[in-house]
């Protein structure tokens, strides 16, 4: 079969400050030939295709605050750029009982295709930017940004935004303090999703480092709008930002 790479979108890669974002859900591309992935138009505009809103959140934030951000623009439908590969659900072969079929009707070759053409692209990517980041800064900061929906099989997260962390908490640790200064938003501490049984993204390229690294979930009820798109970019720049200078002091 033959493989044609779909590479991920870098914003500011000659970015100054001393940080990575990366952005693992931001698109609902599928390749041409699997069409769809023979599910209906309207599943494209759910939260199980992309994170919804993050990409204009990445796009806003890559505006105000000057690191470098990879975003993978491929629907995690088609694989998750943030699952070991061998996981079932790397590459899902239904949505809460409905099938996916060029999913279901997938062979090895197929998966291995998926992987050369996605998963590898975007994290030989990530771990080139990452590297030099390393190599120019002392302590520069892994953010992995996701959201997720605020009802999630019929209970309703209290969170407006939360850190998933595993190996190291001095990011989420930040975060929180900074964010929580701003009154009325509730957060969460490896809340909604935990990271402590692993976090593959924010794993892979800083696991036993010793560098503050952590995701961050932001309700995409939040996101809705332009205007919450703007005011969750200004939090987090202003957050990271802070991180950045503290860890350099």
């Amino acid at each position: 079969m033959q493989v044609h790479a779909n590479p991920p979108i870098v914003l500011n890669p000659a970015g100054q400050l001393p940080g990575l974002i990366v952005v693992d859900h931001a698109g609902i591309t599928v390749p041409e030939h699997l069409h769809d992935l023979g599910l209906s138009p309207s599943w494209r505009n759910t939260h199980y295709f992309c994170d919804l809103g993050v990409a204009a959140l990445a796009h806003s934030l890559a505006g105000k605050i000057d690191v470098p951000v990879v975003l993978c623009d491929v629907s995690r439908l088609v694989i998750d750029v943030n699952r070991w590969l061998d996981d079932p659900d790397s590459i899902p072969r239904d949505l809460e009982g409905t099938p996916i079929p060029a999913n279901a009707a997938m062979v090895d070759q197929d998966r291995l295709a998926r992987q050369e053409a996605v998963f590898w692209p975007y994290h030989c990517r990530v771990g080139e930017i990452w590297a030099q980041q390393t190599m120019r800064h002392a302590r520069p900061f892994f953010f992995a940004l996701h959201s997720c929906t605020r009802v999630f099989r019929g209970q309703r997260r209290p969170w407006d935004g939360g850190t998933i962390w595993n190996d190291d908490q001095v990011l989420s640790r930040h975060l929180l303090h900074s964010l929580g200064r701003e009154p009325g938003l509730t957060l969460g501490d490896n809340k909604p999703y935990t990271g402590r049984e692993g976090l593959y993204t924010v794993d892979r390229h800083t696991f036993g480092s010793g560098l503050p690294a952590c995701g961050f979930e932001v309700a995409n009820d939040m996101l809705e709008t332009a205007g919450g798109i703007e005011v969750w970019a200004d939090r987090l720049a202003s957050a990271l930002i802070t991180v950045s200078e503290e860890e350099m002091a």
